[in-house]
């Protein structure tokens, strides 16, 4: 079935109004093949944004949804956070934000600590609780009346 991903909104390629740095990023990231750079004027600094995946599903009849993880790159380090779209064909909407990842040289954990799973209607974001990343929390969300709602969370030791 290809026609369905024919009418789906490119995330590498779409204008995010947010981003997980947006406090040096205060614009919105035009994503060019996945990719943004801004050159923060009072840090001195340039960020590099990246769209790190993307993975799409549905969570009600008639309706498809993305969870897009954005990685912001710093000199040092990074963050990134993962948003939910309500993907529309043309044009998509921004549900909500799920998980977050923070890292740095030598602490913490990148974008591939962040793992989403579509299932019977159901998204579950697998994502380290702290930055520490020595234990995660499984978050289990549900679409009702248009809206991304929190169903259920349960905490786990991080694997290896």
């Amino acid at each position: 079935m290809i026609a369905p991903l024919l009418l789906a909104v490119d995330f590498m390629n779409f204008t995010y109004a947010t981003n997980p740095c947006y406090k040096n990023v205060p614009v919105p990231a035009v994503m060019a093949k996945g990719s943004f750079s801004y050159f923060d004027k009072n840090m001195g600094a340039g960020f590099d944004l990246r769209v790190d995946s993307v993975k799409r599903g549905s969570l009600a009849p008639g309706t498809q949804q993305a969870v897009v993880v954005l990685v912001c790159d710093f000199p040092v380090g990074g963050t990134a956070e993962a948003y939910v779209f309500s993907d529309r064909g043309a044009s998509a909407a921004m549900l909500g934000d799920v998980a977050s990842a923070n890292w740095g040289p030598d602490w913490g954990a990148g974008p591939n600590s962040v793992h989403v799973t579509f299932k019977n209607r159901y998204l579950y974001i697998d994502a380290c609780k702290n930055d520490e990343c020595t234990t995660n929390i499984v978050t289990t969300y549900a679409l009702k009346n248009g809206r991304l709602v929190k169903v259920y969370e349960q905490t786990h030791k991080r694997s290896n």
